[in-house]
């Protein structure tokens, strides 16, 4: 996997950055992280002298506003292999908006971070506990091989699918076989995985399995363009999960 160069996007205003904030991702450096580019709102360089000793060289960009279009052109003539965003939620601000356009137009994975510290979680960092739900679209299905470029930083794995609807017997057989032989390349990869099906309304579902699992992390894919799959979990969950959720969630297109 090519890490070697990130964005860090956020509109926090100086008094909230600190290094801490960062402390999630150093284990990147052993996916070959060497710099990270800030596109930033304040002129702090709360982070400078962090990256410096954990030898990551780091570039800022000042704007007045931090737009979507702003967020992408900046990674693509940075060449960065990852996008982060820690942005203000406050009750007035477009803040669901701003996901659900990125989500949708992003063509590099997502990683919507809050505006706290980030858990210094050793080796792993924020994929100590990793939520992965799943829906078995090739939206999915890109996302779980890109959960595996990870397997030299992950730490435990909870992969689930959500029903929202009655299966016969022949669905649910199907549904457990996927979701075992899932499991399995996980344990090929030496990633300590488990795998659950819970059921109701999705987004909510998927938020209450990362409580249960005390998660440090969702990965999930994209908004999928194909047709609902029928009775399991569906794309669209992505935003609605990012919206609300207190923890990082990775977003895969």
């Amino acid at each position: 996997m090519d890490m070697r160069k990130i964005l860090y996007a956020t509109d926090l205003k100086e008094q909230a950055l600190s290094f801490g904030l960062l402390k999630g991702l150093l284990p990147l450096r052993r996916l070959g992280l060497e710099e990270m580019v800030f596109l930033q709102t304040t002129s702090s360089d709360a982070w400078i002298k962090g990256l410096s000793e954990a030898e990551i060289r780091s570039r800022v960009f000042l704007e007045k506003k931090i737009l979507v279009k702003k967020i992408l052109d900046v990674a693509r003539i940075q060449g960065v292999s990852l996008i982060v965003i820690n942005l203000e939620r406050g009750e007035n601000s477009s803040y669901s908006a701003i996901i659900k356009k990125l989500i949708k137009e992003s063509p590099l994975p997502l990683l919507f971070v809050g505006n706290t510290e980030m858990a210094d979680t050793g080796e792993s960092g924020f994929l100590s506990h990793v939520i992965f739900p799943t829906h078995w679209s090739a939206v999915s299905e890109k996302a779980f091989s890109y959960l595996l470029d990870f397997k030299d930083v992950m730490g435990e794995l909870e992969i689930v699918t959500v029903i929202n609807g009655k299966l016969t017997v022949k669905d649910l057989r199907e549904l457990k076989k996927k979701l075992a032989d899932a499991r399995r390349r996980c344990l090929e990869e030496k990633i300590d995985a488990e795998s659950h099906i819970y059921a109701g309304k999705v987004a909510e579902e998927i938020l209450t399995a990362a409580s249960d699992y005390r998660a440090s992390a969702i990965l999930m894919g994209g908004m999928s363009k194909e047709k609902k799959t029928k009775k399991i979990l569906t794309g669209s969950s992505s935003w609605k999960v990012t919206g609300v959720a207190k923890l990082p969630v990775l977003i895969v297109p």
